[in-house]
């Protein structure tokens, strides 16, 4: 493991290692994760000039210490780019498509450099403790905002209601990030103070709140059962765990096979509807908001029935339905359905092969053992692991591949699996 240790220079000026300097840089760009508006051209961010340098910092790094950069969920991100640049070609899309294929690019290239905290901690140490005490601290300040009517703060505008936006310019995927952000905490067990933690617990589940994001309540519940199933699993085997899950999933079918059926949604959404705002704007609207999804896969489902499986090219769903006079015309809102419309077969592979690579290390962090000290920096690794299916549902109402926490997480978890590996192939020499 490359040492951290400050280097005397002639001079008497001690330089740190290049591996703490890109560590403090990840640090600030995870810090500006949450803070997407006012956004450039592109919707592009200030968070994505960190990641440009932190990129450069990890190849200057690691030519300089000799040290092997692993590209992790390149075969995914390969078949997406190159189903999106066959769809492109052939539906003869605008030049402006290759703005998605850049971010394509650009975010990988943000998992490989945060990948490179296999070879030191402190990128680690940096990117978990950044986002355990920006989340917390943003969740409380932004649901005071919300208090307050703070409108540039909170994020409230008349598109959402009275739903909080905050810093996204979107409720859902400000929930998606609160919710992404309680299973990191809990895998770090961050802060350490366990009373102060607990604060900062519902510190985001109150912002999760006030952003009325339907989406987010359902991920945090599917979060909520896997966690108990996987501790258990941890602390008492694999029958234990097994049994807990499954016994979830059975409760959830008694519940839809039994108790929905009889209970009159309309209705409940209706009141819901009539009495607090925040009620209203989030699950009063879940009918109309489902209607709509179901009409979107659709109409999305006829495209790609009347098309060539070759896709209409990157970001194009919207374009399309418009030129053929969909009755309803809206992008997808939905990564499986706009990875098959947008980048055809070749595409959808990828995709698959992406959710393989991730279910592949989100299993390996559940059965592997981090040495001592990156699991001072993650006592609780299985977490992390919890989120993978958080995104993979959350992934069939949002279009989630080019969150920049998605593949902050995806960065941090291939970075703990190499450390895995690594320990193993040096216990086996």
């Amino acid at each position: 493991m490359t040492t951290t240790a400050p280097q005397h220079v002639p001079g008497g000026i001690t330089r740190r290692p290049r591996g703490d300097v890109l560590a403090t840089m990840m640090g600030l760009t995870v810090c500006l994760l949450p803070f997407l508006l006012p956004s450039g051209a592109g919707n592009t961010a200030l968070a994505d000039l960190g990641m440009v340098v932190c990129i450069g910092l990890a190849l200057l790094w690691s030519g300089r210490e000799h040290l092997p950069i692993k590209v992790p969920y390149l075969v995914g991100i390969a078949g997406l780019v190159l189903g999106g640049v066959f769809a492109a070609i052939v539906a003869q899309a605008p030049v402006g498509v290759g703005l998605v294929l850049a971010q394509d690019l650009l975010l990988l290239a943000w998992g490989a450099a945060l990948a490179m905290g296999r070879h030191n901690p402190a990128v680690i140490a940096a990117v978990t403790r950044a986002w355990c005490r920006t989340a917390p601290i943003y969740s409380g300040v932004m649901a005071a905002s919300y208090v307050l009517g703070i409108s540039a703060l909170s994020g409230v505008s008349a598109k959402d209601g009275v739903r909080a936006s905050y810093m996204f310019g979107d409720p859902n995927l400000a929930g998606n990030y609160l919710v992404v952000s309680l299973f990191i905490m809990a895998a770090c067990k961050h802060p350490r103070s366990p009373g102060v933690r607990r604060i900062a617990y519902v510190l985001v589940l109150v912002a999760i709140g006030f952003t009325g994001s339907n989406g987010a309540m359902l991920t945090l519940l599917v979060a909520l059962v896997l966690c108990l199933a996987v501790t258990r699993y941890k602390r008492h085997g694999a029958v234990v765990g097994l049994t807990t899950l499954a016994a979830a999933m059975l409760a959830a079918g008694l519940v839809f096979a039994f108790v929905m059926p009889r209970v009159d949604l309309g209705q409940i959404r209706e009141e819901a509807a009539g009495s607090v705002p925040l009620l209203r704007d989030s699950f009063g609207r879940s009918g109309s908001s489902s209607s709509e999804r179901a009409t979107i896969v659709q109409e999305g489902t006829d495209l790609f029935l009347q098309g060539d499986a070759t896709g209409f090219g990157p970001a194009r769903t919207k374009a399309t339905l418009a030129a053929n006079q969909a009755p309803y015309v809206k992008e997808a809102h939905n990564d499986y359905l706009a990875t098959l419309l947008e980048r055809g077969l070749i595409g959808a592979l990828g995709l698959l092969a992406l959710g393989v690579a991730v279910g592949v290390r989100c299993i390996r962090l559940i059965v592997g053992k981090l040495p001592e000290d990156y699991a001072g920096l993650v006592p609780r690794p299985w977490l992390l692991a919890v989120i993978g299916p958080v995104m993979a549902t959350a992934a069939g109402f949002y279009e989630v591949l080019h969150f920049r926490h998605l593949w902050t997480w995806l960065g941090l978890i291939a970075a703990l699996v190499l450390v895995i590996q690594d320990q193993q192939k040096k216990r086996a020499r």
